[in-house]
């Protein structure tokens, strides 16, 4: 038997078999109906011939041009299946039997798709189904006429009537629509007409577009056609394994599989990796851009199965902690389509999420949950080299030693910082440099933190800070921990024997103005990190759990970037547990247990700045592996803050008396630092050099400022400036 050439040569055949089953039937409506009405009022009119010819119209026998048309039917349906399997041997993917196949349906229920497609392909239909429902205005199928289109018995339109259900396949998969009559309310099953769904149109006519419903006004969902194969990505052993046994299963059978990691880490692609060994394409489906979208975005969620199916797809559902993190209505709603919904999916389902998550107790298909960690060291180093290739640049071992380590980046962050240092070089019309992939590194990790945390620029070195010897070499231990980490956790192994507490936790103790944050941006300048001081107003929540979302989203996104997290005020976040009384109390040491969980969680660094550290609870003290008390300055580290003060290029007079005031005024860093811009606005106001009158009245408003008396002991010959 002769192949189809194309899927339309193909709908032709089946068209010019429901135009013999439409001839029988136009020939039985004639011989029917009563031709003694006018042709002007048939539809509108009964005769009473007509009711006769009704009631005895089960006990007339069958013409011979009926048996005639019907054969004529049989046997074009019996060459159809011939050609059809022909065409399927042949490699041709012939679109209605597809559909048949892939929504098991029944032959019958083939023919209702075909019923109501004819007229989206001949207008000619809409006319024939209006003869023979004698009714002008009926265009479209009705149950009824297909009923008596492709049931030869009353029983075997009865038993037809199941599959125009709710639970039925035509239904149930929005492949058809029955619509009721507006001139009959309710209207019965018979009347009802039936309309074939607009993307199963277009499907069948050959049009591959995604469903409008699922790109317009919101692109919710996408088709991508992966290429890449297990050996294209960088993964952990583990990973590799599950993935590679994933691939090898059969693609039939319904499963859920949760791939589990932050942004960036590859889950898409591990999504990918399984649909291209399945040769198969991938639909990605955003799920944040649906529950932004609101309720009607959640009724298209069907629409998202059928797609799927009709190509054998993979269903990727991205971002699924924003569903598990939504409204509680939201959540329900979501995760009970999902779960329901699984039995009718073309198979594996895949949930990309940056959070853990398992599926409710009654679910009842196989559920895999994958973590795919963020890459160590070695696996950054080869993605670095892997995604700078195509750029012709190569780094030198220390430049991406210091990349590799400094940025905890998964594969998705490091292309994006290459893309951005590349597209900043172009537009300085220069070859791309290393300091540009820093800055692309930082420009990737501050997009994170910024709404919880703001990033410091430090600039201060060594020489600007003045403290005693022991708080520097402390703070010189600091560096060395970061700089050394690599080398003592991966290559001594060290890493192997912690399972927590990998991070580097420092607790800065002292009065307002002794040097804690002005240490904290020596450290980030020294280590060539990032320093993000918290913003503890967007931190913390009055709401019940908000405050310990927030405190996860600060450590994520920190965690990626390996920057310095400096909590000032820390006191506020790493109080002290109280003794629970209310409900207040409970929630707040909650709070405080998770952030526990946090700081010991995080592999990077924290800074606790405290002016009272009696106030940090005991637990965190535990966890510190520095403890450093800023005291404050004496009389020599005053002297040194003051000549160390101004600037080289400031106008300084020459009647600048450092020891004076040094000896004199028991102020602290920062006291002093506010001391000397007073007096150099002063001086600028009058264009006049930096000198003992501008600094004494500087003094001045610092001591009004921290409540203190202008006494004369300590102003002595400058008391007269400030009485």
């Amino acid at each position: 038997m002769v192949a189809y050439a194309t899927n339309l040569d193909y709908l032709q055949d089946e068209l010019q078999r429901l135009d013999l089953l439409l001839a029988d039937a136009i020939a039985d409506f004639r011989h029917q109906r009563d031709q003694t009405v006018p042709q002007e009022f048939q539809g509108f009119y009964l005769s009473d011939a007509e009711i006769d010819r009704l009631v005895n119209r089960g006990n007339q026998p069958e013409t011979a041009l009926d048996t005639e048309t019907r054969q004529k039917a049989a046997h074009c349906y019996e060459i159809l299946q011939q050609r059809i399997a022909a065409s399927l041997e042949a490699g041709l993917w012939l679109r209605l039997p597809h559909i048949s196949k892939t929504f098991g349906l029944s032959p019958f229920e083939q023919d209702l798709l075909l019923l109501a497609l004819a007229p989206e392909i001949d207008p000619r239909y809409q006319k024939l189904y209006a003869y023979l429902q004698d009714n002008v205005e009926r265009k479209r199928p009705t149950v009824a006429l297909a009923l008596t289109l492709f049931c030869r018995s009353l029983a075997e339109r009865v038993l037809a009537r199941s599959r125009f259900m709710q639970d039925a396949p035509l239904l149930n998969h929005h492949l058809v629509q029955l619509q009721d009559d507006p001139h009959e309310r309710p209207t019965p099953l018979l009347s009802q007409g039936l309309q074939l769904d607009t993307r199963l149109v277009q499907f069948l006519l050959g049009d591959d577009h995604l469903d409008a419903r699922l790109s317009q006004p919101l692109p919710l969902a996408r088709w991508v056609s992966p290429h890449q194969s297990l050996k294209d990505l960088v993964l952990l052993e583990p990973v590799y394994r599950a993935l590679a046994n994933l691939s090898q299963q059969s693609s039939n059978s319904p499963r859920l599989c949760l791939l589990q990691g932050p942004d960036g880490i590859g889950k898409k692609a591990c999504a990918g990796v399984i649909a291209a060994a399945w040769e198969c394409p991938l639909l990605v489906v955003d799920l944040l851009t649906l529950l932004k979208s609101g309720q009607p975005a959640l009724d298209r969620l069907p629409l998202v199965w059928r797609e799927a199916k009709l190509y054998s797809g993979l269903i990727y559902l991205d971002n699924w902690q924003v569903v598990t993190a939504a409204e509680e209505a939201q959540t329900f709603a979501v995760c009970r389509w999902v779960e329901q919904a699984l039995g009718q999916a073309p198979g594996l389902v895949c949930l990309g999420s940056q959070s853990s998550w398992h599926p409710s107790s009654g679910f009842g298909y196989p559920f895999i949950s994958l973590e795919i960690p963020l890459p160590d060291e070695p696996q950054r180093q080869l993605l670095w080299t892997k995604f700078l290739e195509p750029l012709n640049y190569s780094v030198t071992t220390p430049d991406l030693t210091y990349l590799v380590s400094a940025f905890r980046f998964s594969g998705g962050q490091i292309q994006q910082a290459i893309a951005q240092a590349a597209h900043q070089a172009q537009l300085q019309q220069r070859e791309l440099h290393t300091d540009d992939l820093i800055a692309g590194c930082r420009f990737v990790s501050q997009q994170q933190l910024i709404k919880f945390a703001q990033r410091l620029n430090p600039k201060r070195r060594w020489d600007d800070l003045v403290l005693p010897t022991n708080i520097l070499s402390q703070l010189q231990e600091f560096c060395q921990h970061i700089r050394h980490r690599t080398r003592v956790y991966n290559q001594w192994g060290f890493s192997d024997k912690l399972t927590l507490g990998k991070g580097l936790t420092a607790l800065f103790t002292g009065a307002s103005g002794t040097g804690k944050t002005l240490s904290a941006e020596v450290l980030a300048t020294e280590t060539g990190l990032d320093l993000y001081r918290v913003d503890l107003a967007s931190v913390v929540s009055k709401y019940i759990g908000e405050t310990e979302k927030n405190l996860s989203r600060v450590f994520q996104d920190a965690q990626t970037s390996n920057a310095i997290l400096f909590f000032d005020e820390a006191d506020a976040l790493f109080g002290k547990r109280s003794d629970v009384k209310d409900a207040h109390d409970r929630y707040a040491n909650i709070e405080v247990n998770y952030l526990l969980q946090q700081v010991e969680d995080y592999e990077g660094a924290i800074i606790l700045a405290s002016n009272y550290s009696k106030n940090i609870d005991d637990a965190f003290l535990r966890r510190l592996q520095f403890k450093v008390e800023f005291p404050f300055p004496n009389e020599a580290l005053r002297l040194a803050i003051w000549q160390r003060i101004f600037p080289t290029q400031a106008p300084l007079a020459a009647d600048v008396d450092c020891e004076f005031l040094a000896q004199r005024f028991k102020l602290s860093g920062g006291n002093i630092k506010n001391v000397a811009l007073a007096a150099a606005f002063r001086a600028a106001e009058t264009d006049s050099e930096i000198g003992m009158p501008q600094i004494i009245l500087g003094v001045k408003r610092e001591y009004q400022k921290l409540g203190k008396v202008c006494d004369k002991s300590d102003f002595g010959p400058y008391y007269d400036l400030v009485r």
